[in-house]
């Protein structure tokens, strides 16, 4: 029982994101899509709005991936809890049956061809492409370094899958929760949209619109009511409120890096030099986001920076921030 057989595939990278942008990615290119106009042609940052999961995965969207991800595509992502590893290996042959490639969290420790091996807790994303009942062997992908697309026995799969506890100190930043049998489902429901300059030209509306939307839970107002209320969270919280930026970080580095690799991109194949100016200053965001993250890291962990030097790089964040939002929207008012 398989999904297509993803041998033909050309694996795709992208140095600053996640298991979980690059497994997406994975599965949409089985299909035919372009992973980097299907991930990046949105693009959003919301505040969390709950406790920051300790996972690689993690994203402030939770359970409505949805509502950030392949923004202006006909594809659903949902994510599904079983409730035992019996109905999670049904639930995964399933989805292969229906020609889906399901997403499993699993715990890095358990996986012979990760580096963390017996070594290091740590949650994780990998592709399962297929599965042979009669030697009980999965066949799964694995898109990040040091990248493994090959044969997992059903008992080691199922091992990583299960909630255990990995709330060890073996890592600070990604070992605080539980695979808990979770599995993400990326179903395609029509085809990719056309890269055309209106349909391009629209997204960066409907981008703008919702980075600049009213409040404070949305865009870089969210971030700079985070970098206010940080001196009192840390305060109370100790190092795990310094830890969550570096794990929030994550996924807005890397969707701002995407980002602007898909303007680089639509810049190239239209023939338009001003989205390859504006890519260039959405592509200084993520690497300020990098900033952040790490200093925020070394901050927790009482390596170096302070609390004021973090709050100082969340604040070079925001002034390059604004400035591509400046530049975007140059770019819709002249294409008017």
């Amino acid at each position: 029982m398989s999904a297509p057989a993803p041998g033909s595939l050309v694996p795709w990278y992208d140095d600053l994101c996640s298991c979980l942008q690059m497994d997406i990615g994975y599965v949409l290119m089985s299909v035919g899509w372009d992973p980097v106009r299907a991930l990046a042609s949105g693009w959003r940052f919301t505040a969390p709005t709950g406790p920051v999961e300790s996972v690689e995965y993690y994203h402030p969207a939770g359970e409505r991936l949805g509502e950030q991800f392949c923004l202006y595509h006909p594809v659903e992502l949902r994510w599904h809890r079983p409730a035992d590893a019996a109905s999670a290996h049904r639930a995964v042959l399933d989805a292969l049956a229906d020609g889906i490639l399901p997403i499993v969290a699993v715990n890095n420790y358990h996986l012979p061809f990760r580096p963390a091996y017996h070594d290091v807790h740590a949650a994780h994303l990998l592709v399962v492409t297929g599965y042979d009942p009669r030697r009980e062997v999965y066949r799964i992908a694995d898109p990040m370094p040091p990248a493994y697309r090959g044969e997992l026995p059903r008992a080691v799969l199922e091992l990583a899958r299960q909630a255990l506890a990995v709330d060890d100190e073996s890592d600070p930043f990604f070992a605080g929760s539980s695979p808990a049998l979770r599995w993400l489902e990326v179903r395609p429901t029509g085809p990719q949209p056309e890269l055309t300059e209106a349909w391009v030209e629209h997204t960066l509306r409907e981008n703008l619109a919702a980075m600049r939307a009213p409040g404070d839970r949305s865009g870089p107002a969210a971030l700079d009511r985070m970098l206010n209320e940080l001196p009192k969270r840390a305060a109370e919280f100790g190092p795990s409120a310094l830890q969550e930026y570096y794990v929030l970080g994550w996924p807005a580095q890397a969707e701002a890096a995407l980002h602007a690799t898909f303007l680089a991109d639509a810049a190239a194949r239209l023939e338009r030099p001003d989205l390859a100016e504006a890519a260039r200053w959405v592509d200084l965001v993520a690497h300020s986001w990098t900033g952040l993250r790490v200093s925020a890291a070394h901050a927790a962990l009482g390596a170096g920076p302070s609390t004021t030097h973090v709050i100082d790089q969340g604040r070079k964040l925001l002034v390059h921030w604004e400035q591509s939002l400046q530049r975007l929207e140059s770019v819709v008012q002249e294409a008017r």
